[in-house]
């Protein structure tokens, strides 16, 4: 981890902050993703850069300046920053364990805020931005549904191995019944929600889709270039306002967190906050299909 802080409580605080974040966004990152340590005012649009490979057999007519791959570019809002913040006092701190108390605070606050964005991106699922459906109910969950599913994104003009498919908690654990362990590996299918490579699919995941009546989500299937997640990290123009501010970067991800503290000398109060600054869009909906519980159209 790479960190711009200096004290070891608050340090040790951002390390567990940034890893229960990876965690929960371990199905975010498997989309399009853009995340740096880089600074930008909230509500800045930025481009992120998408890129669809192929390969052809090299010829006269075929030269390193014939074009075989494309780039486009999805513009990416930073609209959402979600903060978790944490008040103690001076009292507070001498009753408890000080090392674990950072720690956990850290944890709590990292996974919170990773929460709100795993939220804001399953909230994008919906059937305003997707117009595709495709019925599948509960009863019906089983290895040759959710294997037929392949063709429905293959004709969506996507490939299955490269489509995430979003299940419910209920439908994934639907799913989980179907299968014997020697299929879905151990027991992190069950504690984390994710299936790599079931069926052809990239992954099978367990999301929180919305529950909103009218919309009858079960489930969606998204490839991965559908859409797209860009992290920046909140500029602090009054740094010395803080008894410390930083940010911690997960190196492998770039997924970065920034990090407050200061006090309230009136109150004997202590703030720790944990935020981020991102933005999510679905870049490619007409490849994207929600799976419902029944029709929604009309």
């Amino acid at each position: 981890m790479a960190s711009s802080l200096t004290s070891p409580q608050l340090v040790n605080a951002a390390d567990k902050a940034i890893i229960a974040a990876r965690h929960s966004l371990s199905t975010a990152r498997l989309f399009a993703t853009d995340f740096t340590a880089d600074a930008v005012a909230p509500g800045t649009t930025l481009k992120v850069p998408l890129f669809s490979g192929t390969a052809a057999s090299f010829s006269a007519e075929n030269d390193y300046e014939n074009v075989d791959g494309s780039v486009t570019y999805a513009s990416i809002t930073f609209n959402q920053h979600p903060k978790s913040t944490f008040e103690f006092t001076d009292v507070d701190f001498t009753l408890v364990n000080g090392s674990r108390f950072w720690d956990n605070a850290g944890a709590a606050a990292g996974e919170a805020v990773a929460d709100a964005i795993d939220s804001a991106i399953c909230g994008l699922i919906n059937k305003t931005n997707i117009s595709a459906e495709q019925v599948l109910t509960t009863a019906n969950i089983s290895l040759k549904t959710i294997a037929a599913l392949r063709a429905n994104i293959e004709t969506a003009g996507a490939k299955a191995k490269k489509t995430i498919l979003l299940l419910n908690p209920t439908n994934f654990a639907a799913l989980l019944g179907c299968l014997t362990a020697d299929v879905y590996g151990d027991k992190s299918a069950i504690a984390e929600g994710m299936i790599p490579n079931l069926l052809g699919f990239k992954a099978v995941v367990q999301a929180n889709l919305s529950t909103d009546s009218g919309e009858k989500l079960n489930g969606a299937l998204i490839p991965a270039d559908a859409l797209a997640v860009a992290g920046r990290v909140v500029p602090v123009l009054s740094p010395n306002a803080y008894e410390e501010v930083g940010t911690m970067t997960d190196e492998d991800s770039g997924l970065t967190l920034g990090l407050r503290r200061h006090g309230a000398a009136k109150t004997g109060s202590n703030f720790l906050n944990v935020e981020a600054l991102f933005g999510a869009a679905l870049v490619q909906p007409t490849k994207c299909i929600r799976i419902v519980s029944a029709s929604t159209a009309g």
